[in-house]
């Protein structure tokens, strides 16, 4: 598949993707994401535009929204750059983030060393389960704060408990204590990996590679050829990926916009 083709279907999964959490409304160049359950997650409620024709107009418009204001938020993002004239022209100076999809072909997981001393399971069970929240609690508390980091995974586990929703979550133990987890999402011969976090303490061990390898060689063994996922172009993360054989497709902006009510 050429590198635009396969590019094109990724930008397609990512929308399938957000629809799990998020209830989505498309009008001509733009696709408004909504999570009703979790109104304040970013990644879950925001706008994709994909044009770049009348783009500062209608951000200038969302941010003097009641709507907008009230949530006291704006997350906006796009497949196309925005160059600092543009950024001037907004009303509310937004903090601008870049992404890249990073791919790899499935066959290539024989390629992956890693850590042995480590398995990786689905949560199928509520032991599993628990674990995996416990953990990504422990990752992302720092970051986001504790109230917020359960309330984030207690609403993303309600869509791996969900057998009608096509997402699976990985847990990796060492000893018996877990310390790694991710998900995967399988759709059009595609696999998507997501939310993928190591504990500080198990970084740096092979305990990454691991997780990436077992999963490659799944998608291998059902037979989708390619795999991706998405790092923040600024984050070390990106250089794990790049040298397990990750190769940058494509990338997308974030635009923040933070309102004081």
């Amino acid at each position: 598949m050429m590198g635009a083709e396969l590019f094109a279907k990724l930008v397609e999964m990512e929308k399938d993707y957000v629809s799990l959490f998020s209830v989505s409304e498309e009008k001509k160049d733009k696709i408004r994401f909504t999570d009703h359950q979790l109104p304040t997650m970013y990644n879950h409620n925001f706008v994709h535009c994909k044009s770049e024709e009348g783009f500062v107009e209608f951000v200038n418009n969302e941010l003097s929204s009641k709507e907008t204001r009230d949530k006291g938020f704006l997350r906006v993002e796009t497949l196309f750059s925005i160059n600092e004239e543009d950024m001037l022209k907004f009303h509310v100076k937004p903090t601008m983030n870049k992404y890249i999809f990073l791919h790899i072909e499935t066959r290539r997981h024989s390629e992956l060393r890693g850590n042995s001393d480590c398995h990786i399971v689905e949560a199928i069970d509520s032991k599993i389960m628990k674990d995996g929240i416990y953990m990504d609690i422990e990752a992302n508390k720092k970051d986001l704060g504790v109230d917020f980091a359960k309330r984030r995974i207690e609403r993303k586990a309600s869509v791996y408990k969900d057998e009608n929703k096509n997402l699976q979550f990985f847990v990796c133990y060492h000893h018996g204590t877990p310390v790694g987890n991710i998900e995967y999402m399988a759709l059009n011969s595609i696999v998507k990996l997501e939310d993928f976090d190591v504990l500080e303490a198990y970084q740096r061990r092979g305990f990454g590679t691991s997780i990436l390898k077992f999963l490659l060689e799944k998608a291998h063994n059902e037979n989708v050829e390619d795999l991706y996922l998405i790092a923040d172009d600024s984050d070390t993360a990106k250089e794990m990926y790049e040298k397990c054989g990750f190769e940058k497709l494509g990338e997308k902006t974030e635009l923040l916009f933070f309102l004081k009510n």
